[in-house]
């Protein structure tokens, strides 16, 4: 019998079924019950003799890959691989897939919330009413202000239709899209035009070498004083030291981020033009059961080839 070992803790929540249905297809089903993440080193004794995992953020670099003796796939439990040394699992003949589009509508309607919320100063002006402070901020409007999109896949193209709905212009670079088959209401520009000509930057792109600190304060230089900075995708893609200075000295407006808390230090979350949410922007009903259905498929899939 081949063994499945589940990491991310909404199947226990909401994927009893699911789980129920491997088992009674004579899989070995394994999950997380620990109420937190696997430590990497518990992670190493965890997948001994699975044939498969189901994978969070867990971090599946070369050592706990090397203990892996019978793996043969491994299914993110979402889109990002950072946490995978994916071109060693290949090395391997692991497979790898992502849950794709599983979460592209929940995460695109935070990114949305996010821009709202940062053009409106809205948390600002909740938390002055919760101690009974009558303080009306003036924000701005998000109806024709310039979007500018920084990677345009299936969250970048929903934002990208919302926000057009919302009467926004829209601009894009991602030099990887065949742009005849995107909106034709989206203006491609080259990266440094994004830059200089967006009210609102949104990223929507991987964490990569190549994407590294690719805002960094050359990039903040190019940007408007009124520019609103919005980031669902990694911490990684921001160099932190630049957006730190570029927040104090008002190179920008404001910025706003979902992920992972350790990303940033304690100095920038207490920012009043910076906000930060716990890499939630998938946590919605939808995305966590469209996410354990494809994240199955992708391992009962590559199983049965084997």
């Amino acid at each position: 019998m081949k063994k499945i070992l589940i990491t991310p803790r909404p199947f226990l929540s909401k994927g009893q079924k699911y789980l129920d249905e491997l088992q009674a297809a004579g899989y070995i089903v394994e999950c997380n019950t620990s109420g937190g993440r696997f430590s990497k080193e518990e992670l190493m004794v965890k997948i001994k003799d699975a044939d498969a995992i189901i994978t969070g953020n867990d971090p599946l670099d070369q050592d706990v890959i090397d203990c892996a003796k019978k793996l043969k796939v491994i299914s993110k439990y979402g889109v990002g691989l950072d946490n995978i040394n994916v071109e060693y699992a290949n090395s391997r003949n692991i497979v790898v897939h992502k849950a794709l589009n599983a979460n592209s509508v929940s995460v695109a309607e935070m990114a949305i919330l996010m821009m709202l919320s940062s053009a409106r100063k809205y948390v600002e002006i909740e938390q002055q009413a919760k101690c009974s402070n009558d303080v009306r901020l003036v924000g701005t409007e998000l109806h024709k202000k310039t979007l500018g999109l920084i990677g345009l896949g299936a969250i970048g193209k929903h934002v990208a239709h919302i926000a057009n709905a919302m009467g926004m212009e829209i601009i894009a670079y991602d030099p990887y899209i065949n742009q005849s088959q995107v909106f034709p209401y989206i203006n491609f520009k080259e990266l440094d035009e994004v830059y200089q000509l967006s009210d609102v930057i949104s990223l929507h792109l991987p964490l990569l070498d190549s994407t590294r600190h690719m805002i960094n304060q050359h990039a903040f230089e190019k940007m408007k004083p009124s520019a609103i900075l919005i980031n669902t995708a990694r911490g990684g893609l921001i160099d932190e030291d630049s957006l730190y200075n570029a927040l104090i000295t008002h190179k920008i407006s404001f910025a706003s981020e979902d992920i992972e808390l350790k990303e940033r230090k304690e100095a920038t979350k207490q920012l009043m033009n910076y906000s930060i949410t716990p890499h939630a922007a998938s946590f919605t009903q939808e995305a966590d059961l469209n996410t354990i259905q494809i994240s199955i498929k992708n391992v009962t899939n590559e199983l049965e080839k084997r």
